[in-house]
C-alpha cells in the first residue's frame, strides 16, 4: 500500500544571510527543501549598528545599505536560480538591529516554519561570553533551525540521523522530521546512546521503537542502539558509521544566561559538526 502523502510542515523558510560562503550554502539547502515542499523563502539581512548618536547611526546605516542592497540582490538571484522550474517563491528583507533578536522577531512575524542559516565551524575551547549568531538563535528561538555547513561536497538530504533519549516530545518531533524525510524519500536512522548496561533502558528502547512504528507510517525508519559511556562520543561514532546528510536533535530552550554559560550536546555538536544539524526546540 502506498504511503499517504502528508502536507509539508515547512511552508515558510527564513534564511538569514551575511553574504558569506556559509550563508550561501544555507540558501542552497533552503532552496533544496523549498523545491520539494513548495515553501516560500524569505532572505533576511540584518544591519547591526554600533552604539552612537542617532545622526551617527543613520550615517552608518546608509553606508551599510549601499553595500548590503546589491549583495542581497545577488543572494536573491542565487535563490531564484536554484528554484528555476519550481513553484516556490523567494523575497528579501533588509532590517536593522541586533542580529539574534532581529532574526527571532522576524521568524515570529512571518510565521516561519524553519530558520535555515550557515554555521561557522569552531575548534578549541567552547565560547564563554561571545557566541555565534547561529548558536544564539538556536538557544532562544521557538522555531526549528537548520544549521548548515559547507563541508560536504553535495547539498542533499537522502540520509538522516535522529537522536533520541525517550523524552516526552521525541515522538512528536520524529513525526515532523519524518514528514520532511518523506519529501526526499530519505532514510531516518533513529539512534539511542545507552550509557549504562541497564535492562530497563533496553526495554525503553524496544518500547519506543514499537510505539514509533505504530504512530509513524514510514517504511524507511531504522532503529539502532549504541552502548557508550559518553553520549557525544557515541553520537560521533554513529555519525561516522552512518554518515548522514543531516542530524536531527531536540533542544530545550534556555534563558540567555543559561545559553551563554551552559553547555549541552546540541551546542557542542552544532559547533563542531561538519554536516548540517536540524534542531527542534521544545
Amino acid at each position: 500500500m502506498a504511503e499517504k502523502k502528508e502536507k509539508s510542515t515547512v511552508q515558510i523558510i527564513l534564511v538569514p544571510t551575511d553574504f558569506s560562503d556559509k550563508a550561501n550554502r544555507a540558501i542552497d539547502y533552503a532552496t533544496l527543501i523549498a523545491s520539494k515542499t513548495k515553501a516560500r523563502i524569505i532572505l533576511l539581512h540584518v544591519i547591526e549598528l554600533a552604539h552612537g548618536t542617532n545622526i551617527q547611526q543613520d550615517k552608518i546605516r546608509k553606508e551599510h545599505e549601499k553595500v548590503s542592497k546589491p549583495a542581497l540582490k545577488q543572494a536573491l538571484e542565487r535563490a531564484k536560480l536554484n528554484l528555476a522550474g519550481s513553484k516556490s517563491r523567494v523575497v528579501s528583507l533588509l532590517r536593522t538591529g541586533a542580529a539574534v533578536t532581529t532574526i527571532i522577531q522576524t521568524a515570529a512575524e512571518v510565521q516561519a516554519d524553519l530558520i535555515c542559516m550557515g554555521n561557522r565551524i569552531t575548534t578549541g575551547l567552547r565560547r564563554f561570553v561571545f557566541d555565534t549568531t547561529t548558536s544564539g538563535v538556536i538557544d532562544l528561538t521557538s522555531c526549528p533551525v537548520l544549521a548548515t555547513t559547507s563541508k560536504l561536497p553535495e547539498v542533499k538530504l537522502d540520509r538522516m540521523l535522529f537522536a533520541t533519549d525517550f523524552k516526552e516530545n521525541d515522538l512528536n518531533v520524529l513525526q515532523k522530521a519524518t514528514t520532511l524525510a518523506k519529501e526526499f524519500k530519505s532514510s531516518i536512522h533513529v539512534l539511542h546512546i545507552r550509557t549504562k548496561p541497564s535492562f530497563d533502558e533496553k526495554l525503553r528502547f524496544i518500547g519506543f521503537e514499537t510505539l514509533t512504528r505504530k504512530a509513524v507510517e514510514y517504511k524507511n525508519l531504522h532503529f539502532m542502539e549504541l552502548r557508550n559511556n559518553d553520549v557525544e562520543e557515541g553520537l560521533d561514532k554513529a555519525i561516522a558509521e552512518i554518515y548522514p546528510h543531516l542530524v536531527i536533535l531536540i533542544h530545550q530552550n534556555r534563558s540567555f544566561f543559561d545559553a551563554v554559560f551552559g553547555s549541552n550536546v546540541v551546542d557542542d555538536l552544532v559547533y563542531r559538526a561538519e554536516i548540517p544539524v536540524l534542531v527542534y526546540p521544545v
